[in-house]
């Protein structure tokens, strides 16, 4: 796969470079670039498969590079020193990101995680929403972006219901009726809900407890508005009491 490396730093540039050439062998490093402007002219002649891109940058930050390119046919993995408000953000957006400085645990698991699914790209739609997501001090406004076959879907979080995990696809059940289903892990959704009132009930299930309407102890299931009854695991069932009953 080839990559190339965007950072403004030089020693963020560095010390990634030489982590991937340890841990990630069968990445060719085929540019590593300072500037957005040098960025856009690398991945014009280079034709990358994944672009490590820092955010902050002076001049034109991730977002503005992004805007000049015509078409994203390339996998992104943000690198930022954000704090944990500006993470969720990215979040929701169904982008990936690493952390600076990067781990590289993290840095290997995250170029699996792309090698490991069906290819995605970002749309135009997509940039502009996890850029109002950062500039939502209030996280209230905050859009989950879920990615599917036939193209993104933004959704505020009160409208999903709850979600089921198959393998390595998420499957949304929204209120009146609607349904979705992603090619991210139900895990990958739970870490980007986290705080939003979803819990995890089952290995299977990621449920929105502003739609759970009775629990019962005798055969552990919760059922929800819509009289959908889902079962929830022996060792989940004292979270979901906690978070039902002990608010």
């Amino acid at each position: 796969m080839k990559a190339i490396i965007v950072d403004d730093e030089k020693h963020c540039r560095e010390s990634l470079q030489s982590m991937l050439q340890m841990h990630c062998p069968d990445i060719s490093i085929e540019a590593v670039c300072a500037d957005g402007l040098s960025a856009i002219a690398a991945i014009d002649a280079n034709k990358p498969d994944i672009v490590f891109l820092d955010i902050e940058m002076p001049r034109m930050n991730a977002f503005d590079l992004l805007q000049q390119i015509p078409r994203i046919d390339f996998e992104i993995i943000f690198t930022t020193a954000y704090d944990q408000y500006a993470i969720r953000a990215i979040k929701f957006s169904a982008l990936d990101y690493l952390l600076k400085p990067v781990d590289a645990v993290e840095l290997k698991e995250a170029v699996e995680k792309l090698k490991n699914r069906p290819r995605h790209y970002i749309e135009k739609e997509q940039l502009q929403q996890v850029v109002s997501n950062l500039s939502d001090t209030t996280q209230h406004d905050f859009k989950l972006i879920i990615s599917t076959l036939d193209g993104n879907y933004f959704l505020m979080p009160d409208e999903i219901v709850y979600c089921e995990g198959n393998d390595n696809y998420t499957h949304f059940n929204l209120t009146k009726g609607r349904k979705l289903v992603s090619a991210k892990t139900l895990k990958e959704y739970e870490e980007m809900l986290a705080g939003q009132g979803f819990l995890r009930i089952h290995k299977s299930y990621l449920v929105n407890l502003k739609f759970a309407v009775k629990f019962s102890k005798s055969n552990s299931t919760l059922i929800l508005q819509d009289y959908t009854t889902l079962e929830v695991s022996r060792r989940k069932k004292e979270a979901v009491i906690n978070a039902l009953f002990n608010k």
